[in-house]
């Protein structure tokens, strides 16, 4: 059970910092020579992912990864997990803004390496998505109007409302 709890604060700990754009948290969750499949955008070492997401953050409006099911199978110190998202992405194309929603899962194999848990390998399958182009979001209605807008990066209200959590997600 203890390792369960372990890898389901790994994919959690995944999303955090994808969607803060947090790489050195992103980059600690992976073994060094760890591989990532994210079809077109990167496939191959977690580091060659990492530079691309990089890269690609001056285009993120905003990102949220959301689990839902997860399997795990663990054998002594190797593990294997089918992790379910919904993902939401906002990117800056140009004059407007465009809308990837994603509902897929991760194909994850994790190590156990010094008694850390971390990605060894990760492949994205994408199970459907929708594209809105322009975006439809809009945050003008009563129950979101003067709310914080979240943000990809430590600008996000999170890095200023937490003291506790921050240093728990690092």
């Amino acid at each position: 059970m203890f390792d369960e709890f372990q890898l389901r604060k790994l994919v959690h700990g995944y999303c955090r910092a994808v969607d803060r754009g947090d790489i050195d948290a992103l980059r600690g969750l992976y073994h060094d020579d760890a591989e990532d499949d994210h079809g077109t955008f990167s496939t191959g070492g977690v580091d060659d992912f990492l530079s691309q997401l990089e890269a690609a953050r001056p285009y993120i409006r905003s990102m949220q990864h959301n689990i839902t099911t997860v399997n795990f199978a663990i054998s002594g110190n190797t593990a294997e997990g089918e992790i379910y998202t919904l993902a939401t992405h906002t990117f800056g194309a140009g004059d407007r803004d465009v809308d990837v929603i994603v509902g897929g899962r991760y194909l994850d194999k994790y190590e156990r390496r010094s008694d850390t848990w971390k990605f060894i390998e990760r492949k994205i399958v994408t199970d459907w998505a929708h594209i809105n182009d322009p975006s439809s979001v809009d945050l003008s209605h009563p129950i979101t109007k003067d709310t914080p807008a979240g943000s990809p990066d430590a600008n996000d209200p999170s890095y200023q409302f937490f003291s506790l959590l921050q240093r728990d997600v690092e």
